[in-house]
């Protein structure tokens, strides 16, 4: 799926912002990264405009334990304001 096409300008800075977060996420752990967040999760945060770690829960796989260790860093991410 090509997430450019799907979301909107500054929906999408946001995607890629999660995505590069994630990557180095991935890397310190060494694992896949999907097995932080998939592709579709990350999209789902930007579109439902995440906020709080209970709005983290309601995307479709995420549970408690992810949650709970990235949460914090994921609204940080997601609070820095876009240029579009």
């Amino acid at each position: 799926m090509d997430y450019k096409e799907v979301l909107k300008p500054g929906e999408f800075e946001v995607f890629s912002r999660l995505r590069d977060w994630r990557r180095a996420v991935a890397e310190k752990e060494g694992v896949p990264v999907y097995t932080i967040f998939t592709n579709e999760q990350l999209a789902q945060m930007v579109q439902k405009k995440v906020n709080s770690k209970a709005a983290l829960k309601e995307i479709e796989g995420v549970g408690d334990a992810r949650v709970e260790k990235y949460g914090d860093a994921l609204m940080q991410v997601m609070s820095v304001p876009t240029k579009a």
